[in-house]
């Protein structure tokens, strides 16, 4: 009998062991899964508000830190948005085909670009500016549980990013 308590006590161990790591692996599929729906309902509310003016959530942030700085580069855009250089190549492309954004080559240093907003760039900034009032409706949070939850963010993304990678073992043998 003593060792059917016994073998019971594994097996209850190793059932408690593996529904806690099930419910960890779940955790983290829940939150990645959060993530990522309410990075989907963000970017369609921002479709549907920005449809009129046929722009997209980058294309407004592009456009943000334009009439925030005046001027910039495409290199400064891509650091304040976290975006790789192709992206904002072809953000840029669109804006400028747009009529949004002027790009020319900066004459003391003909290898670098500046990037200004065109005045049509600006006459849409007076029409957005209802924006940033309605996703804050939209979002319901305070300004202490939206600050607390940009840090939080942040700090996610740095874990992330910082997180190590696995080796491409196919490239590797290359």
């Amino acid at each position: 009998m003593r060792c059917g308590n016994l073998a019971c006590q594994f097996l209850a161990y190793k059932t408690k062991h593996v529904d806690e790591e099930r419910a960890a692996s779940r955790l983290h599929e829940a939150v990645c899964l959060a993530l990522y729906s309410a990075t989907n309902a963000t970017v369609q509310l921002y479709r549907d508000l920005l449809a009129p003016w046929g722009l997209s959530y980058q294309q407004v942030m592009v456009l943000g830190l334009l009439w925030e700085e005046g001027e910039t580069t495409p290199g400064r855009i891509a650091e304040a948005l976290m975006l790789d250089s192709s992206s904002v190549a072809g953000l840029l492309n669109r804006l400028q085909a747009a009529g949004l954004v002027e790009r020319e080559t900066d004459p003391s240093d003909r290898r670098r670009v500046r990037v200004t907003s065109t005045e049509r760039g600006r006459e849409i900034a007076g029409q957005l500016g209802w924006l940033e009032d309605c996703l804050t409706r939209a979002i319901a949070l305070d300004r202490d549980q939206a600050h607390d939850l940009v840090t939080r963010l942040h700090e996610l993304r740095e874990t992330i990013a910082a997180f190590p990678r696995p080796q491409n073992q196919a490239a590797a043998s290359v």
